[in-house]
């Protein structure tokens, strides 16, 4: 079976939820909502680390990669270890702020940059790890494909998940059910008049919460997938647990979207949807990887898999 046909399957399961979601999202989150459920809160903001850990964890492969490449000149040395520490900021940031925050530990007491500080203490041995496998490996063009790979992710949150959460505004479950500030809208129903209802209700909504659809954490967190695509072509003695890394990370994806879903932060279409569009855009990048950048025989070795 090729590899390709994994993302296939993964991608046929998202496509269902959402469809099962345009339907009975309401329906669902009804069943299963526990807003201060301790379970569904923790693995919000550990569900976070897998996904960002990504880019702390390219971030260390591309400084090691640039050390041991004597062929880089040195502007090229500098402007590589400076998007090293951008990844690891980013990649910090985007856990931090929201491990005190309504999509984590609501704690408003404590200052939304300890999380931060908290993170990027965690952060450090993901990218220390992430150096550490670039040493081992002697693919001439795996720093192209950290550039790829990054890319890939940051095209998925960016101009894909957060463009559309701007465009929808569709209120979160927890306040437009629950709290009952407005009433339900399917994930194709622009909530238009979310700013009305924000400043008829000051102190108590944020934009955030009309941010449902799609989920971040879903798409973050389905990132993880490029991390069972890319540890074994750091290594070839890793290839043979590349399945197992690849649907390990699936699991524990579908677990922190079920959890979005417990406290009500998400419905099913919102999860689906974020997931899909981060299969969708490193499905192409991995193409392109087996295509372009890739040795003959590691090429043919992967799409024999």
């Amino acid at each position: 079976m090729k590899r390709r046909w994994h993302f296939y399957i993964v991608g046929g399961l998202l496509l269902i939820g959402l469809l099962l979601g345009s339907f009975f999202d309401l329906q669902i989150n009804q069943a299963i909502f526990s807003k201060n459920d301790g379970f569904g809160l923790t693995i919000s903001v550990v569900g976070l680390i897998p996904g960002y850990g990504v880019l702390a964890f390219l971030g260390g492969v591309l400084v090691a990669l640039t050390y041991k490449n004597e062929k880089f000149k040195k502007w090229m040395r500098i402007l590589f270890y400076c998007i090293s520490l951008a990844l690891y900021l980013v990649a910090t940031y985007f856990i931090g702020r929201d491990v005190f925050s309504d999509n984590g530990f609501y704690i408003p007491s404590l200052d939304p940059w300890l999380g931060c500080i908290i993170m990027g203490v965690v952060m450090l041995p993901v990218t220390y790890f992430g150096f550490w496998c670039g040493k081992k490996n002697e693919n001439p063009n795996m720093w192209i494909i950290v550039f790829i790979l990054a890319f890939a992710m940051f095209m998925a949150l960016v101009p894909g998940t957060t463009l559309l959460k701007a465009i929808m505004h569709r209120p979160r479950y927890r306040i437009a059910v629950h709290d009952a500030y407005c009433e339900f809208h399917a994930w194709w129903q622009p909530c238009k008049e979310y700013k009305d209802i924000i400043n008829g209700a000051p102190g108590v909504l944020t934009k955030e919460e009309f941010k449902s659809f799609p989920s971040g954490h879903a798409t973050a967190v389905m990132c993880s997938l490029i991390f069972a695509c890319i540890i074994p072509l750091l290594n070839k003695k890793w290839m043979k647990y590349q399945l197992p890394i690849f649907y390990g990370a699936l699991a524990f994806s579908l677990l922190v979207m079920f959890s979005r879903l417990l406290v009500g932060a998400h419905y099913l279409s919102d999860v689906c949807m974020g997931g899909l569009l981060a299969v969708i855009f490193f499905y192409i990048a991995n193409e392109v990887i087996i295509q372009k950048f890739l040795p003959k025989e590691e090429n043919l070795e992967i799409a024999e898999k």
